[in-house]
């Protein structure tokens, strides 16, 4: 995989049938174990990302079986699953392309499937995928390059998280911390002691915490 080495994938790119078929009495959850089966994470629990299949009416899939790819809702223009019945099966010769997907619901730019290996451009993002092949996951290189999409989306969110994380445990800090100047207060500490305590002037502590009760 061409993608940094932070970037770890989970599994293999493969058909899911067989996971379908051994954990099928899970239900709802059979599709989430399919997603990570077939995605990448960074370690962030609020972000695993994996490539989708896109079919005609623009909904995503997230997993296979042997007859197609399952995608989410009952439109009346496919089979309905006969495990999943909230999913229908689109045939493979149906997928029109591949995006990125993230559980934090960042959908990355689609990615056109082309029948012809002539038509196939990877700075357009058209792919190429025979009509007669399995079309559930797109080629490695394809699916290197939204590795690459998805972690120029998550790398940044997840900093931005690490500071809102950081910025929760500071306020909390604040909180103990004017709790604990009150209840010294209470104890007749003075404001001479507070600040040698804060490391700051007995005149700034008084300041900061004269309404800290």
């Amino acid at each position: 995989m061409k993608a940094s080495s932070s970037v770890r994938r989970i599994g293999v790119r493969a058909a899911i049938a067989d996971v379908r078929v051994s954990c099928h009495t899970l239900g709802q959850e059979t599709h989430r174990e399919e997603r990570v089966g077939m995605g990448w994470d960074l370690g962030d629990v609020d972000h695993d990302g994996w490539a989708g299949a896109v079919v005609p009416d623009g909904r995503l899939s997230s997993s296979s079986t042997g007859q197609g790819v399952l995608v989410e809702g009952i439109t009346g223009r496919y089979e309905r699953d006969g495990v999943m019945r909230g999913y229908e099966v689109v045939p493979d010769d149906e997928v029109e392309g591949w995006r990125g997907a993230c559980t934090c619901g960042w959908l990355g730019p689609l990615w056109v499937r082309v029948t012809s290996a002539s038509a196939a451009d990877m700075s357009r993002r058209r792919a190429y995928a025979p009509l007669s092949g399995f079309a559930a996951d797109p080629s490695v290189s394809v699916e290197d390059a939204i590795v690459g999409e998805w972690r120029g989306h998550v790398v940044p969110a997840t900093a931005v998280s690490r500071v809102q994380a950081a910025a929760s445990d500071y306020a909390a800090a604040g909180r103990r911390l004017t709790a604990a100047v009150a209840a010294a207060r209470s104890a007749g500490v003075s404001w001479a002691g507070i600040g040698q305590a804060t490391g700051m002037a007995r005149q700034s502590a008084q300041e900061r915490w004269k309404n800290a009760s």
